[in-house]
């Protein structure tokens, strides 16, 4: 693709990207046993991998795209899969409208398929062979699957429509919220060839005690037979059992013993594979879990395998300058990389639901999770309507199906810094809560709890249906500004009251700290500057790990973000001359600070957009080092 061309779609708005597909190509792999890149694995199932280069087309103006015709869909350039089509620099707005992506499969003859997208943001419509086989409305960064009707053709045709426009109708939980929310097919497509008779929809996995029993839950799809055979072993072979088990709604629930079972902890992370096979190999799924309980004592502390833990750490956006939020898995083992370094155990995933494959590595690294639902600006009247809760109901649903069997999930979450302050919303906030409790419930104790961040605070209507109690708030950044005092004052205030109202719950730091800019590391510690940063967020911290009554904190926030189309729209710092590719760090010559978000970014990150460690990251290194896991 030629600059000139590039420059004529979308003002270049996705020359980032679209020139990497030439530079990039990946075969799509389809065999039996083929090696997923996250868990959980299907031994016995035909997949293929789609990643690849499809071809593309983007339109601005598309009135309806529920009812599109796509036959008038035209393609003329390419676009990496996985990769987020609308890529550009902080303070520069990428295109919102609608895209088309276009590739072939091959699936076997007269055999059902199924389409597994981990994500795909923000609506999206699929199409096989012409028609339209379904559209996925409820968030843009949880996965989701297609039925692919059998056919006598061995080669299928795929289009995906992608919207990235702010729609209560197509995008109705993406309510805005101060991050970019980029678009696109972003994560993994897998073809999976399915049974036609039945086959597993998922396993779900439930530790019952410390000493290796565990509840499973087969979840069957196709048809659902009053009766099945499973079989199953542990460890690669360990030993194991099989025996015939009843159907009930769909699922087959049995208690087993796992051998030779070790505890998942934050610092002996320890896994556990399962190998189960359904009526003699007609289908096999193998899943990785871990073994470990979470409670809360009468004094309101997390328990973690009945010991108090302290968890410490930030919050963290799926966020890279050249990917968007399609990031590679080297960009992901990157920040995992940095998060062990710097000593954190705990990361909130704001604000949405996490890549599997970031996930599993926090599996493997002791790193404890919380996760939410997208939808951080939920108002009052989203709360209220109907068709915003149905797909909120969807959202939290794909949330905890597919990270049900991550020993990290802690903690699942919605409507950050929502309206909790209403009593109108308590109806809204339960109805996501009672999900999760639905779905989580079928360990003693429960596998998740459940919490939000509140903004609201001590004025928060709706606490007493949070399992953990969360507030943000910014003592000394945006409250009593360049007071390095006011932190410790106020959040002491805060557990004050946390003890005189809710002694027995749990209470997190959900969001806290200051923002400085990477190019500012003069020695003063004038607001904005790393200096001030640093003091400020130490001072959060040494409050947090020092109150016995604090369950922990997640400081905001990982990395610099480019932040939401308001602005953004503000453009970008003036930048000191770099080489035309955002893969490599762009310096700012000039910023103004004058403004809410300078050069279009939120820079409250321990490290910056590119990922280089600013002052602040080695002060949180420090503290968390000496603090008890």
């Amino acid at each position: 693709i030629s600059t000139t061309h590039c420059q004529e779609m979308l003002n270049c708005a996705i020359c980032f990207v679209a020139i990497g597909c030439l530079l990039s190509f990946y075969v799509t792999i389809k065999a039996a046993a083929t090696s997923l890149p996250f868990w959980p694995q299907y031994p016995s199932r035909t997949l293929s991998i789609l990643n690849g280069v499809w071809k593309f087309g983007y339109e601005e103006n598309v009135a309806d795209v529920v009812n599109f015709d796509i036959s008038k869909a035209t393609f003329n350039s390419t676009m990496k899969v996985p990769m987020a089509f609308d890529v550009q620099q902080p303070g520069v707005m990428g295109p919102r409208g609608t895209a088309f992506y276009k590739t072939t499969f091959e699936l076997s003859e007269n055999t059902k398929g199924l389409l597994y997208f981990a994500a795909c943001s923000f609506y999206c419509q699929v199409f096989i062979d012409g028609q339209s086989a379904g559209d996925h409305r409820a968030g843009g960064y949880q996965p989701f699957w297609i039925d692919v009707p059998a056919s006598t053709a061995p080669t299928r045709e795929l289009i995906v429509l992608v919207d990235n426009r702010f729609n209560s109708t197509t995008a109705p939980t993406h309510t805005g919220g101060d991050f970019y929310m980029y678009s696109g097919i972003t994560r993994d497509v897998i073809l999976h060839e399915v049974p036609a008779s039945t086959y597993i929809d998922r396993v779900e996995t439930f530790p019952l005690d410390l000493k290796g029993n565990l509840r499973v839950r087969v979840v069957l799809a196709g048809h659902i037979p009053l009766q099945v055979t499973v079989g199953y072993s542990f460890d690669s072979g360990s030993t194991g059992g099989g025996e015939s088990v009843s159907v009930k709604n769909g699922v087959a629930d049995f208690t087993t013993s796992v051998p030779n079972a070790t505890l998942w902890s934050t610092t002996q992370p320890n896994l556990h594979t399962m190998q189960l096979t359904l009526n003699d190999n007609e289908d096999e799924i193998v899943v990785r879990f871990g073994l470990r309980m979470i409670d809360v004592d009468n004094n309101g502390r997390l328990l973690i395998n009945n010991k108090v833990v302290k968890l410490h750490g930030v919050n963290r956006h799926t966020m890279w300058p050249d990917t968007g939020s399609a990031l590679t898995l080297d960009q992901v083992k990157q920040d995992i990389a940095l998060l062990v370094e710097m000593n954190a155990n705990y990361v909130r995933g704001a604000h949405y639901p996490q890549d599997q494959r970031f996930l599993d590595l926090c599996d493997e690294n002791g790193i404890v999770i919380w996760e939410e639902t997208l939808g951080p600006n939920v108002k009052l009247n989203n709360l209220l309507d109907p068709y915003f809760m149905k797909y909120q109901v969807q959202a939290v649903n794909e949330m905890v199906s597919a990270s049900i069997n991550h020993p990290c999930v802690f903690f699942h979450g919605f409507y950050n810094e929502g309206p909790s302050d209403n009593v109108l919303a308590r109806p809204g906030y339960n109805t996501s809560a009672s999900v999760i409790r639905s779905r989580v419930a079928n360990g003693n104790p429960p596998s998740r709890l459940v919490t939000w961040a509140s903004d609201k605070k001590t004025s928060d209507k709706c606490l007493d249906l949070a399992d953990m109690i969360s507030f943000n708030s910014y003592p000394g950044w945006y409250d009593h500004k360049g007071d390095l005092k006011e932190p410790k004052i106020f959040w002491q205030s805060q557990v004050d009251w946390i003890e005189n109202n809710f002694p027995q719950k749990p209470f997190m730091i959900s969001e806290t700290g200051g923002a400085g800019v990477y190019e500012w590391t003069n020695s003063t510690d004038p607001r904005w500057s790393q200096k001030y940063q640093t003091e400020l967020v130490q001072q959060d911290i040494e409050f947090a790990l020092n109150s016995s009554r604090l369950t922990g904190i997640t400081v905001w926030q990982f990395n610099d973000i480019k932040a939401d189309d308001d602005a953004t729209k503000g453009g970008p710092c003036v930048y000191a001359p770099h080489p035309d590719t955002l893969s490599v760090p762009w310096n700012c010559s000039f910023i103004d600070v004058s403004v809410g978000r300078p050069g279009g970014e939120n820079h409250k990150g321990m490290v910056d957009f590119w990922r280089r460690k600013k002052e602040v990251y080695f002060g949180a290194q420090s503290l968390y080092k000496n603090s008890d896991n």
